[in-house]
């Protein structure tokens, strides 16, 4: 979901930088999701989580934000933004390309899993219906391969 709040507000910019604050000023004014504080954590978790890159005075995403469909009525929820894993932005994009929802996506995921023989981490298993579903999955495959190697 981070990664779609991301991509939506610099597609809204059509920038491919800006500054911390006016992105901030974007999620929180614009686009009326967060407060200005929140707004302000958010960009510091993007930026923690690998999503935005700084630059001098500017951020950039690390990402192609062309390749995350936004849906019309897209609105984070603040709780699971929090707590955002990259399975569950594995989950938000296949969710967000498919027009499925989050539970039958996870079910989908559960049920090739199953198929598999619980063999493989529920991440990848992710990345295989992703890309079943015709998600670009090039920029989660680095820190799904760093998570099974820390883990």
């Amino acid at each position: 979901m981070l990664r779609t709040v991301i991509a939506a507000a610099f597609k809204a910019k059509g920038r491919r930088s800006m500054s911390k604050s006016e992105l901030t000023y974007v999620l929180s004014f614009d686009f009326k999701w967060f407060s200005h504080d929140k707004s302000k954590q958010v960009v510091e978790l993007a930026i923690k989580k690998g999503l935005l890159v700084e630059e001098n005075d500017s951020v950039r995403p690390a990402f192609d934000v062309s390749s995350v469909e936004i849906p019309i009525d897209f609105k984070p929820d603040l709780s699971r933004l929090n707590s955002s894993s990259v399975f569950d932005e594995i989950v938000d994009e296949i969710s967000a390309k498919t027009g499925k929802d989050v539970s039958e996506v996870i079910a989908e995921i559960n049920a090739l899993q199953e198929r598999l023989g619980n063999l493989v981490d529920a991440e990848v298993t992710a990345l295989l219906v992703a890309k079943r579903c015709g998600v670009d999955i090039s920029d989660y495959i680095d820190e799904v391969e760093r998570d099974l190697f820390s883990a």
